[in-house]
């Protein structure tokens, strides 16, 4: 056989027709139109899954560099995620036509050959965006046998995302197995419970006794004074510690986003504001009373900073400790708090027992740019982290498989039976708590270096951390 180059459509249809080449491998729209233009037909369908087993591999994939996705990983899954509804966008028939009308500005196709090119193809454009395992695997046995590839790679080495696990030495064993965490009965900390509950933790040969810490600062005082080895907790209260002269470490993800939102009392009342305008809000709570979890904390940082963002003076307002969920809503139902900072289950409850509302949504992205950061870091000292990476490096493993294990909707009714024993929840309120919530958790546990130094920027500003501190400095990947 001879292989003679052709190019793409106009070059290879002008090569068929003029008997220069009797067939081609070819791509669209020189395979529609050169069926519509009779000067060629399609005698089998590698598109439908003909041919052999060989060439059964997805023919698109989605690329980045690693070191892209290990800085923004959320950005190239935002970006996934956007490619999969632009697909469900074409699938649509009532998006027929603005497809048409973009394919003869995309293309320069238009009528019949349009018609016949989306008609032919948009069942290819992948479901779910997600890297087909086992024959993205017959690729590169492919590729090998073709020559392309001097010698086989294995999946994990060039697939990333959230399903996927980066390669763990088959030998990692924890050098401490028995450890303990701290836990307090909020959403950000049904990771922990539910490796505990669905054997994560076990399978990664940890046994982990969770400590009641019901604070920022209960996290802190247990993680200084070595009655546990991890924490979670917010960045800035991770940073302070540091201030203080702890050596402690950062070394995984929990939340991408805030746990921590605001609601507003409805004894208040309604402010004149639109739903998500965060700066008009603030504006319309200056001298209100604001419940925070413990006086000086992260809620009552975050508060002040909002207020600050909206030019604002935050000593403008009176802060009182309310505590966790319950009686923070105490606190708004009564009066004795207009508005607060707290997390579930407290911003659902008060939505569904009609206590309070959500004037705009941390944990959606509202708010000023100096909160941009993930609120929810996984912390231990440098002294354990250095005599027990392994150890560090299955408990993070552990937290992320429990993250996957709570988004899996095969485990929602499992989620919600757990939600009822761990937050005392049930019913539409933890359905609530569970959907409004589920989204904010890390897609892969890794820490986000540029969004972490814009936190060590608003801790500086805050008065948290005397100076700046350097990333490498406060973080470590374990493993």
């Amino acid at each position: 056989m001879t292989y003679i180059a052709t190019g793409l459509a106009g070059t290879t249809l002008a090569a068929l027709e003029s008997g220069e080449v009797d067939w081609a491998i070819t791509f669209e729209p020189g395979l529609s139109q050169g069926e519509l233009d009779g000067i060629g037909y399609l005698p089998f369908s590698l598109r439908a899954g003909d041919g052999p087993t060989e060439l059964d591999w997805p023919s698109l994939v989605l690329t980045t560099s690693r070191a892209v996705w290990e800085e923004s990983p959320n950005a190239v899954l935002h970006y996934r995620a956007a490619l999969i509804e632009a697909a469900d966008w074409i699938r649509d028939p009532a998006n027929r036509e603005a497809v048409l009308a973009e394919m003869a500005t995309f293309l320069g196709t238009e009528g019949a050959i349009a018609e016949a090119i989306l008609d032919n193809n948009v069942a290819s454009i992948t479901l779910t965006g997600e890297l087909d395992k086992a024959r993205i695997e017959n690729n590169v046995a492919y590729a090998v046998g073709r020559g392309i590839l001097a010698a086989p790679q294995a999946f994990e080495e060039f697939a990333v995302g959230p399903d996927i696990d980066s390669i763990t030495a088959e030998a990692l064993v924890p050098e401490t197995a028995l450890v303990a965490a701290c836990q307090a009965p909020s959403f950000s900390g049904l990771p922990v419970y539910i490796a505990a509950k669905a054997g994560i933790f076990e399978a990664n040969g940890l046994t982990v006794e969770q400590v009641s810490c019901e604070s920022g600062p209960a996290n802190a005082a247990a993680l200084v004074a070595n009655e546990v080895q991890f924490v979670s907790n917010t960045p800035d209260n991770m940073l302070g510690l540091r201030n203080a002269e702890f050596d402690v470490v950062m070394f995984g993800q929990g939340v991408d986003k805030h746990f921590f939102d605001i609601i507003i009392g409805n004894g208040f009342g309604e402010i004149d504001c639109e739903t998500g305008d965060w700066e008009c809000t603030m504006g319309a709570l200056v001298d209100t009373n604001v419940g925070v979890v413990a006086r000086g904390a992260a809620a009552e940082q975050i508060a002040r900073q909002l207020l600050e963002s909206a030019g604002l003076d935050p000593d403008g307002v009176t802060y009182i400790a309310t505590g966790l969920a319950g009686t923070t809503l105490a606190a708004l139902e009564s009066g004795e708090v207009d508005w607060a900072i707290t997390f579930e289950p407290g911003l659902s409850q008060g939505v569904v027992d009609g206590i309070g509302y959500l004037p705009f949504s941390l944990r959606g992205g509202d708010g000023p740019a100096e909160l941009n950061w993930p609120s929810l870091v996984l912390t231990t000292s440098r002294a354990f982290a250095d005599a027990n990476p392994n150890t560090v490096a299955l408990y993070r493993k552990s937290f992320r498989e429990a993250m996957d294990y709570i988004r899996n909707p095969a485990n929602r009714d499992e989620i919600l039976a757990e939600m009822a024993t761990f937050l005392g929840v049930e019913g539409e309120l933890a359905e609530a708590i569970l959907d409004s919530n589920v989204g904010s958790f890390s897609l892969n546990a890794a820490l986000q270096q540029s969004r972490l130094e814009n936190n060590v920027a608003y801790a500086v500003a805050r008065g948290i951390l005397s100076e700046s501190q350097d990333f490498a400095d406060f973080a470590v990947t374990p493993g």
